[in-house]
């Protein structure tokens, strides 16, 4: 089965994948500049390599100049001096290769260490929508997989990809100077090795991003999964996945396979080129020294010379294919890194440092889509200090409102205030330190119960993360465990129930001290004892600051201050409990459904 109908779809069109076949100068030039902040380490790596080359390359011309003494003379003494002569020649090359490789495998350690901590800082950075599509796992294989394909050839593979290109480059000018008639032998076999290695490469280039591709796609899918193992056992659905993840894996095999068998070609190549050489030198050299034309220690000259060549053309076979590679990868990742951060702080943001909490959205029109909006011309004014809930069916954009309020998405028209400041002129990190949220399924990391609610404020004491314990009643369940607050809670807090994961989240936000508050209905999947101690950590959380209930269940938000009701992205009816079921309209049906159900 052929594979170019795949590996065209994984790149997009026919288009992109002409772009692969063809050796970048742009790309190569970019590969390189990650390496700009350890260059003087790199050119100091380089200019060792080129003095062990030269020093490689002295050893003809010493063989050519050494060995008719000694056979002239007959001098045991003179074979002693030339053979001391190559082996001090070989040892200083050894060692400065030795020196060479440790300062760039140190330098090439620790431009992949920043690439890592700068790729993550970018998605730190990106805006939520980013995250509405990309898969975690595929961005996780990227900073994993990615970063490793570059790794060796950052720190070793370009400093000896310059020695062997040198060293080659440099025995052929020495053969042209030995003898220029058995030089143009050598250069017929190398032209065509190189054009070889040319066409090979572009293809190996390809399939590696094709493999790459895929390998991010499998273990994205791998990541959901694990990640929602609940639902999956719970639907009988293990050998579905098996499936699922195989057929992913096996397109990673068959592409790997293709690349393994052009990374075999190429090496191939590169042993054939070396026996013609050695084949044409000793046919086309062998005739002139038996015809007189060509004297023996000339030949034996040349014949170090090839040997010298053969080795760079081997390595750059198999360094050439790792660039390949190397070049794919961080053209992956400068996918990454070419996107378009959050939009920062203009100039003029001003600093926010203390808040009423007045929230105003004014004709605030939004859409994910900008042909949909999820919200048409919306008006809501959120008094200080008081509760305002949100009610309305699934797909009316309280969320979507909520999330706007923290600059998760900024209005396509119409403008969000906080004491009558558009919050796109405050300072985004000020603006969402005053907000504090408590999710309807609250996000633990797999941490300890403490370092998770000191994660509302980092320079929390331990007695100012206990005493917000207690207040959300945490104190209830983690003062009986056998580590009390250092238990480490598992990932998104499994090892907890849905009620103690609510309370950790609600000390959290007590910690922080937010003056607005957004309550994702944090009561509504709760039994009845967890609901209680979770509604009275709500109730302490609440005190005198402004709160935006999302509502589920029209029961918990009877006494808010204000409810206002969504329906198609707007504002439709807006009053308190009593006021709205006079009205007997929105409101009213909902709550009369909401009480039949």
């Amino acid at each position: 089965m052929s594979l170019a109908p795949i590996e065209e779809a994984a790149l997009g069109g026919s288009r992109d994948v002409e772009k692969l076949d063809k050796f970048s100068w742009a790309s190569f030039v970019r590969f390189l500049s990650l390496a700009r902040d350890h260059r003087g380490t790199f050119i100091l790596g380089s200019l060792m390599t080129l003095v062990a080359s030269g020093i490689n390359l002295s050893l003809p011309l010493a063989a050519q100049r050494l060995l008719p003494r000694v056979i002239e003379s007959g001098d045991v003494r003179a074979l002693d001096i030339a053979a001391g002569t190559f082996a001090l020649l070989l040892l200083i090359g050894t060692g400065i290769t030795f020196i060479q490789w440790v300062i760039t495998v140190r330098a090439g350690n620790a431009v992949v260490t920043a690439l890592r901590a700068r790729l993550f800082r970018h998605l730190n950075r990106m805006p939520i929508s980013y995250f509405d599509q990309a898969k975690t796992g595929e961005l996780t294989s990227r900073l994993s997989n990615d970063v490793s394909q570059i790794q060796q050839t950052l720190t070793l593979d370009v400093v000896n990809m310059l020695a062997n290109t040198v060293t080659l480059v440099g025995g052929v000018i020495i053969a042209i100077y030995i003898d220029w008639k058995l030089t143009f032998a050598v250069v017929g076999v190398l032209g065509l090795v190189m054009l070889m290695f040319v066409i090979a490469g572009r293809r190996l280039r390809r399939l590696n991003r094709l493999t790459l591709d895929a390998l991010s796609e499998s273990m994205g899918t791998i990541q959901e999964v694990l990640s929602n193992i609940r639902i999956v056992k719970a639907f009988a659905r293990n050998e579905h996945e098996d499936k699922r993840i195989a057929r992913q894996l096996n397109r990673v095999l068959k592409l790997s396979d293709r690349s393994a068998t052009f990374e075999a070609a190429m090496g191939s190549i590169a042993m054939v080129g070396f026996l013609l050489l050695i084949v044409a030198v000793i046919w086309f050299g062998g005739r002139r020294v038996l015809t007189g034309d060509l004297t023996l220690e000339t030949l034996v000259a040349f014949f170090i010379t090839v040997t010298i060549i053969s080795g760079p053309m081997s390595m750059l076979a198999s360094l050439y294919t790792r660039l390949q590679r190397a070049i794919g990868a961080s053209d992956r990742l400068f996918q990454i890194l070419d996107l378009k951060e959050e939009d920062k702080d203009p100039d003029d943001a001003v600093a926010f440092p203390n808040v009423a909490g007045e929230v105003a959205f004014r004709n605030v029109t939004f859409g994910y889509d900008h042909t949909r909006p999820v919200l048409k011309n919306l008006n809501l004014y959120v008094p200080a200090g008081k509760v305002t809930a949100l009610v309305g069916q699934s797909g009316a954009g309280k969320t979507t409102l909520s999330a706007m309020l923290y600059r998760f998405y900024d209005p396509q028209a119409g403008t969000i205030e906080v004491d009558d400041v558009p919050i796109n002129r405050i300072r985004r990190d000020d603006l969402r330190e005053h907000i504090g949220i408590v999710p309807q399924m609250p996000i633990l990391f797999n941490v300890s119960i403490m370092e998770n609610i000191r994660y509302g404020r980092l320079d929390a004491t331990d007695e100012e993360v206990i005493e917000a314990a207690r207040a959300a009643n945490v104190a209830e369940f983690a003062e009986a465990l056998p580590l009390k607050y250092h238990t480490v809670v598992g990932e998104r807090g499994v090892t907890l129930s849905g009620g103690q994961n609510q309370r950790v989240a609600i000390a959290r936000a007590l910690l922080k001290n937010p003056r607005i508050l957004i309550l994702d209905e944090a009561t509504s999947a709760l039994d009845t004892r967890s609901e209680a101690l979770v509604k009275e950590a709500l109730e302490r959380l609440m005190i005198g600051r402004t709160t935006l209930v999302i509502a589920h269940r029209l029961t918990t938000i009877q006494n808010a201050d204000q409810i206002a009701v969504m329906a198609n992205g707007e504002v439709v009816e807006k009053g308190t409990h009593n006021e709205l079921m006079a009205m007997n309209a929105h409101y009213a049906y909902l709550h009369n459904l909401n009480e039949a159900n």
